[in-house]
Order: C-alpha cells, then sequence, then structure tokens
C-alpha cells in the first residue's frame, strides 16, 4: 500500500514538473516571439525572407536565446564565420574535427546586439556569394514557409533530417505565418530598393537591445554589407493523396518540378525518376498534374484484372500516371513501344501481360510528331 501511494506521489509529482515546464517553455517561446516579431516583418519587407521562418529558425537555433552561442555572442542562427566574415567571432566546440579526428573548436560570427544577428541573418541568406545555394529560396515567396522550411534543408543549411519539420511545427504551433504579407520587391531597381532601405531596419524596430558578453569575443573589423534580388512567383502548400497506395501530390500550376520538390523536401532528381515523363527541372507543370513522391509499381494493385479506357488524346503517360503504374511496366504489358499512343475506346492493362494479338490498337508519333497506322490495328 506504501509503495503504491509512493509511485503514485511520483507519477503525480512528474507530471506535474512536465506540465509547469511546459507551460513555462510556451511563455518563454511568446515572449520570444513579443521581442523579435517586428524585425522578423520589417526584414522580410525589406529581403522577402518569410518572418514565420526567421522568428522560427531564431527559436530553434538559439534555443528561445538561451544557447550559449546566442547569450554570450547574440548570434540567434548559429551562423559560422566562413570566408566572407570579417567582424568579431566567437569559438565553441561544435562538429569540426583535425586531421586526427579530434573535435576541434568552430569560428562563429559574434554580434554586439540580438537585433544585429537578425540583420545578418538576412544579408548571410543573400550574400551574392551564396546565391547559387539560397537564391532559389527568393522565388517561392514569403507565405510559403513550407517550402522555406524544406528549401533551407535541400541547400543544405542545416543537417537534421528533422529541421523542416520542426520549423514547420514552431510556425504552425505558434501561428507565425499570422506574420507573413505577400512580398514582391521591384525587378529593375531591387539593388536601389535594398540599399535605400538598409538603415530601415534599425529605425522601425524598437525592441529590446540585448547588449554582448564579451567574455569569449574577437573583435576586429566591420562586416560587410550585401544585396540581393528576390523574385517571389510561386507560393502554396499541398496536399498529399494516395494512388496505387504511393503519396502523390497535384501541382498548384506553373510552378517547376524544382520548385514542387523542394517545397516537399523531395530530391528532384527521385521526382524525374518516378515521373517519367518529366525530362527536366526546369519542367513547368500544368494545374492539377499528378506527381509520385515514390516509385510507382509494376501492376495496379487495387484491383483485379484492371483495364483503362482510353480517351481522346491520351497518352500512355498520362494513364500511367492516373494509376499509379511505371510507364515502362505499362508498355510492356500492352506489347507498346515508347512512342505508341493507343487509339481512343481502346482498353489497357494495367495488370496482366497481354497476347500479342490483344495488343491494343495504336499510333505511333515519329520525330516530325506526325501519326503513321502500325501493324496492331484491328
Amino acid at each position: 500500500m506504501l509503495i503504491r501511494l509512493i509511485v503514485k506521489t511520483f507519477i503525480l509529482s512528474a507530471f506535474c514538473f512536465t506540465s509547469q515546464h511546459t507551460l513555462a517553455n510556451k511563455k518563454l517561446t511568446e515572449n520570444y516571439i513579443s521581442t523579435y516579431k517586428s524585425i522578423a516583418v520589417v526584414e522580410m519587407r525589406r529581403t522577402g525572407i518569410p518572418a514565420s521562418i526567421k522568428l522560427a529558425q531564431g527559436i530553434l537555433e538559439s534555443d528561445l536565446g538561451r544557447s550559449p552561442l546566442a547569450n554570450q555572442a547574440n548570434n540567434h542562427f548559429g551562423i559560422k564565420c566562413g570566408k566572407e566574415w570579417s567582424g568579431n567571432t566567437y569559438f565553441k566546440h561544435d562538429d569540426e574535427t583535425d586531421n586526427d579526428g579530434s573535435i576541434i573548436e568552430s569560428c562563429f560570427r559574434a554580434y554586439s546586439n540580438a537585433e544585429e544577428s537578425y540583420l545578418a541573418h538576412s544579408e548571410f541568406l543573400t550574400l551574392p556569394s551564396k546565391q547559387s545555394r539560397y537564391g532559389f529560396l527568393f522565388e517561392l515567396g514569403t507565405t510559403d514557409y513550407v517550402g522555406w522550411a524544406n528549401g533551407l534543408k535541400f541547400s543544405g543549411y542545416a543537417t537534421d533530417p528533422s529541421y523542416p519539420s520542426k520549423l514547420i511545427k514552431i510556425i504552425e504551433s505558434y501561428k507565425l505565418y499570422e506574420f507573413d504579407e505577400p512580398i514582391s520587391l521591384p525587378k529593375k531597381k531591387t539593388d536601389d530598393f535594398i540599399a535605400e532601405n538598409t538603415k530601415q531596419p534599425e529605425k522601425e524596430y524598437q525592441g529590446k537591445q540585448t547588449q554582448i558578453n564579451t567574455e569569449r569575443i574577437n573583435k576586429p573589423e566591420t562586416r560587410k554589407e550585401s544585396k540581393t534580388k528576390p523574385n517571389n512567383k510561386v507560393s502554396g502548400r499541398y496536399i498529399v493523396s494516395k494512388i496505387n497506395d504511393l503519396k502523390t501530390v497535384r501541382a498548384s500550376g506553373g510552378e517547376s518540378i524544382k520548385e514542387l520538390a523542394i517545397r516537399n523536401g523531395e530530391n528532384v532528381f527521385d521526382l524525374m525518376e518516378y515521373n517519367e515523363g518529366i525530362a527536366s527541372q526546369d519542367h513547368i507543370l500544368y494545374t492539377g498534374e499528378i506527381i509520385f513522391l515514390q516509385k510507382k509499381k509494376k501492376s495496379y494493385q487495387e484491383e483485379d484484372n484492371a483495364f483503362h479506357k482510353v480517351e481522346k488524346g491520351e497518352t500512355m503517360y498520362e494513364i500511367a500516371q492516373k494509376y499509379g503504374v511505371r510507364l515502362e511496366s505499362l508498355l510492356s504489358k500492352n506489347n507498346l513501344g515508347e512512342e505508341a499512343v493507343p487509339m481512343s475506346g481502346e482498353l489497357i492493362s494495367l495488370d496482366k501481360n497481354l497476347s500479342k494479338r490483344d495488343t491494343p490498337k495504336h499510333q505511333f508519333i515519329e520525330k516530325f510528331d506526325s501519326f503513321v497506322d502500325l501493324g496492331a490495328l484491328k
């Protein structure tokens, strides 16, 4: 009896501690958001980086401003020195090793206050030297936080496989997306626009100024400024559904397969392999186009002896996409070549191999795009 009482007391105490800890963290998170939301919005308007993404990264990377790097060096985004950096530095053990494999101290950027870190985060992502790495993010739009979260991981900003989901969870738990606004900077005068607004954040932002702890800071030259040319074209989220028990999404229309891959946290070359009709990562998708996020199956498995009746103008690739069957397998089952186009009304086998006699009537598209009737016509 006494043991049960002790166990119950322990469980209750643990529950109370966990609840208090959760509430405390929630309050700290809300305070962090309140402190830095203004500068996040101003920076979004200046450079095109979603306010929700900047806040979520700050929360995650700095542990709500409590990490040693944030507390002592005001670096809220874990940005390392790199070749371009000529400002103050802060050293701590991270993941770098010497030739012997021993962990050595890594060089991180140090700032005079946390707000400077927020500005530097924008500059870091918009440096001309990093255009090839992060430039594509600015084509996603300032309301597409899902695309940005996946894109940051895709570009190598973070190595944690769950980095995108962590950012998205923070954004959606605290409704940080409410700070995002559709922003479109002028195309021809972007440089002038950025130059004119470079000092703007310091004037508009009136948040708390966090002073630096100079204890391990190496001080020297000033930081270089940079410009960017964000171009917001596409935004939106995708609903995942299943065909043949495989994950698929439907294109919004007007985006490239590369953009869709980034927004869904997928490798564009994998998607090109799964969706055989797409030969280039710049391929523009039409509205409602089915895109598989997994490799298609060799047969349609949701029905036995399944057939598809061909509609006018329908291609074998379109049929393969409708049923989640690999194009190569579908062609083989029906004794058709790569450039064969089935005739309207014909039945295409989705799971069984047809005999030569039952080969669907089809036409052949030659390179000059004229139609030539083939022998399998009945």
